[in-house]
């Protein structure tokens, strides 16, 4: 069995009025382009010793529930999107590399700090000689007490936090928000496991270039550690 959801109409062809807003325009904070201005300049300073590899990490929950989204149908018409009377979720780690632009990424049950641990350990198996360098935000498992023992721990790693509220700045967040639109369609899952086995394909017809609709990335902010 499942429920219903009734999507209100907007003008003569419009969309649900749940659909995700984009970030608002805002005008660039001095304070937020000058963390970015310290962050480039320490990986442009560690490059000039050793291996580096840069990644965009952050984390983000799924649901077998429909992302409602905004999408046309026609005046007076309502769109009933269907979902499962079971509520499913589940926290995907992912970090975007700079230099390839490849996706990388790790299901876990919730975002724990030993999860994002567990998460660096799979990508220090990936790249294991060269100093990974992690820019992301200031969520609380990036910097509990069990990440900074474990940074003290291993040289292999470092982490770069951006001011507080920069999603701007963080190119993985379109990245999330492209994939959640590609996945689910507004379209309903069973379970969770039909979302990931979506997940999986759509990241692997990423990577192959297989998309005829992909998405494409600005890093006029970074270009100097490009």
């Amino acid at each position: 069995m499942t429920r219903q959801y009734d999507g209100n109409c907007k003008q003569e062809t419009g969309s649900t009025n749940a659909s995700p807003k984009p970030y608002p325009a805002r005008r660039p904070r001095p304070r937020k382009k000058a963390r970015v201005a310290e962050i480039v300049a320490t990986i442009d300073t560690r490059q000039a010793q050793r291996v580096v590899e840069v990644f965009f990490v952050d984390e983000s929950h799924f649901t077998n529930e429909p992302y409602v989204q905004r999408g046309w149908f026609r005046k007076g018409q309502q769109v009933k999107v269907f979902t499962p009377t079971q509520r499913q979720s589940t926290t995907l780690f992912g970090a975007l590399h700079l230099r390839t632009q490849r996706f990388y990424w790790k299901r876990a049950a919730r975002g724990t700090s030993t999860r994002f641990l567990e998460f660096l350990h799979q990508l220090h198996q990936r790249f294991p000689e060269a100093l990974l360098i992690l820019i992301l935000d200031n969520a609380t498992i990036h910097k509990s007490r069990a990440v900074k023992r474990f940074l003290t721990l291993h040289d292999w790693v470092t982490l770069e936090h951006l001011a507080p509220y920069s999603p701007e700045y963080n190119p993985i967040e379109r990245f999330w928000r492209w994939l959640k639109a590609k996945v689910y369609g507004a379209t309903a899952f069973d379970t969770i496991d039909e979302v990931i086995s979506k997940v999986r394909q759509l990241i692997w017809h990423y990577h192959e270039g297989w998309l005829t609709s992909t998405i494409h990335f600005d890093f006029e902010d970074y270009q100097r550690i490009l």
